[in-house]
């Protein structure tokens, strides 16, 4: 995901944090779905927006 900022920031960006936050939610209710390592987020002021690494998620067998 990436949404610049200014003026060209994605028009369609609030809505699409939005469904990132509910496709995020319900993933890491699902049994079996673990998040590894937690994100480490910063912000990149040559694309005015948050950068995520790290995030590490494993699927436990079933």
């Amino acid at each position: 995901m990436s949404f610049g900022d200014g003026p060209h920031r994605c028009p369609g960006a609030d809505i699409a944090m939005m469904e990132t936050n509910v496709f995020l939610g319900r993933l890491f209710a699902l049994k079996g779905i673990r998040m590894l390592t937690p994100p480490r987020v910063t912000f990149q002021d040559e694309i005015g927006g948050y950068v995520i690494r790290g995030l590490r998620v494993a699927v436990d067998r079933g």
